[in-house]
């Protein structure tokens, strides 16, 4: 196994604690790949994506806890499985919300109120 950088991370990863137990899988890599920046990970327990809202929201693991990624498909974590059962949910952040310029002032208004609610109804 080699060390890699995060950019090459792959939603399905398997994620592992510090001391051995796979915590999950890869949902999302947060980051900005043009500014070289990692800022984390969204897991999953479950390797799928459409049903992330219903049957296990991802969680967020900040990249200060990532401690090593190799080209096996893995990611190890710095932090115990016992603490990974407190990890925040991820929200992504609202920059990342844009709606397109020719979208309905009723497109519009749904989007602010699933903003205001936090309800996610993207399935």
């Amino acid at each position: 196994m080699t060390a890699v950088s995060w950019k090459v991370i792959e939603n399905g990863w398997a994620v592992h604690s510090s001391d051995g137990d796979q915590v999950g899988v890869v949902f999302l890599v947060v980051g900005d790949e043009n500014a070289d920046i990692f800022d984390g990970l969204a897991i999953t327990q479950h390797g799928g994506f459409a049903f992330h809202n219903y049957a296990d929201r991802p969680h967020y693991i900040e990249a200060a806890k990532v401690g090593e990624i190799d080209d096996s498909g893995r990611v190890t974590l710095t932090v115990t499985a016992d603490e990974c059962c407190d990890l925040p949910l991820h929200d992504p952040p609202e920059s990342a919300q844009i709606s397109p310029e020719e979208a309905s002032l009723v497109d519009r208004a749904r989007e602010e109120i699933k903003r205001l609610t936090g309800e996610d109804r993207t399935n």
